[in-house]
């Protein structure tokens, strides 16, 4: 709800006084206590601006918005109290971080005046926010699509793998969203230094050996040297560098979807999903609620129909690889099409090697005809004990 501010108090007929000042000039909403405050934010939110009472039952202000505060940083936080003393100061801004704290009885303009400052702040805020996560993001994506043309067989899975972590995560509470998203777009980055045989290996279905796994798991804490040197990215270097953390140490959940993403991609080369996920359920070596999730998403994701190249546009994703006439690869399952790949394409269609066609990509709706028996099996699987 864009620039909308929540009013929270336990006395109803305050938050009537406030909205009966405030509704003219700015999009209000009202909320009896910190727990129905919370249910409205979820409801209704995220909130420009976030206004609580200090002393309420149940749940105080300065908890209300210490939560506030985890879950969504971008919202500005104001306290009110009528118990202006050091410590109730010190709680409320050592715990809830708030941008100002007035003083009850507090007039209406004051108020007014508050929530000006609020709205200007919290612009600020998220215009540098949307800044940097397209700048990021789009520097991501072109390092990715790069890699994807050059090592279709890895990189390809790229875009799939942020797709499936995007909607995991929010499922099993792990945030910030576009931290997931991009630590799924970087997983595979410490990949670049491994020779051609070991990356063969590692995709093979058969066991990696020892030398080559010993380069692969190097890989994580080269991505991890890779990724910190970029500002902002601290957090995604550090996801990507536990991601091969068993589930029994203090690794961050979002390690472990990267996990469960990356080995279902490279079994599922070699045998279906309903198999796949089914050797996903070692919980000595995956997190059961990740899989069970990435399961579901996968489910829900699923249906393909077939086009030409003049059929593909910007934003599809391969639901199978690319091939030539001769059997080789171009490019892999779950690859995000953009210009310079359809480009591609058509030359490579004009060519002697060829283009085999149709191609076949995913859809946005599920369509039960066109799913194999494995896919719709998926969202049955029952992970014991979770």
């Amino acid at each position: 709800m864009t620039e909308t501010i929540l009013l929270v108090d336990d006395e109803p007929n305050i938050l009537q006084g406030f909205k009966r000042h405030l509704r003219k000039d700015y999009q209000v909403e009202l909320a009896v206590g910190g727990k129905e405050a919370l249910k409205v934010i979820k409801e209704k939110g995220p909130f420009a601006i976030v206004v609580s009472d200090m002393q309420m039952p149940e749940m105080s202000g300065a908890e209300l918005l210490r939560r506030v505060k985890d879950d969504y940083p971008s919202t500005v936080r104001v306290m009110l109290t009528g118990n202006a003393d050091q410590n109730t100061a010190a709680v409320a801004v050592n715990e809830g971080q708030i941008f100002r704290f007035l003083n009850k009885p507090c007039p209406p303009d004051q108020l007014a005046k508050t929530l000006d400052s609020g709205l200007e702040h919290y612009r600020l805020i998220t215009a540098e926010a949307e800044l940097l996560n397209k700048t990021l993001a789009g520097s991501v994506r072109m390092l990715t699509q790069v890699l994807s043309l050059t090592m279709p067989e890895l990189f390809g899975f790229t875009y799939q793998a942020r797709q499936w972590a995007k909607l995991i995560a929010p499922r099993l509470g792990i945030g910030p969203a576009w931290e997931v998203e991009i630590a799924a777009m970087l997983m595979h980055v410490g990949f670049v230094a491994l020779p051609r045989e070991t990356i063969h290996a590692y995709l093979s279905d058969g066991s990696i050996g020892d030398e080559h796994q010993s380069l692969i798991d190097g890989t994580s804490q080269l991505a991890f040297d890779l990724i910190s040197v970029v500002p902002r990215l601290e957090n995604v270097a550090e996801i990507v560098r536990r991601q091969y953390d068993v589930p029994s140490d203090p690794t961050p959940q979002a390690s472990r979807v990267l996990h469960a993403i990356a080995d279902y991609q490279r079994f599922v080369r070699h045998q279906s999903s309903r198999e796949v996920l089914e050797r996903l359920k070692d919980k000595q070596t995956y997190d059961p609620y990740v899989v069970q999730a990435l399961g579901n998403v996968i489910t829900e994701t699923r249906g393909r129909k077939a086009v030409g190249i003049d059929g593909l546009k910007d934003g599809m994703i391969l639901h199978s690889g690319i091939q030539d006439n001769s059997g080789r690869l171009l490019l892999a399952a779950g690859m995000e099409v953009h210009q310079a790949m359809i480009q591609k394409l058509t030359i490579l269609a004009q060519s002697a090697t060829g283009v085999r066609e149709p191609i076949e990509i995913q859809t946005t709706e599920t369509d039960d005809s066109d799913m194999d028996e494995s896919s719709v099996e998926v969202s049955h699987l029952l992970f014991e004990g979770v």
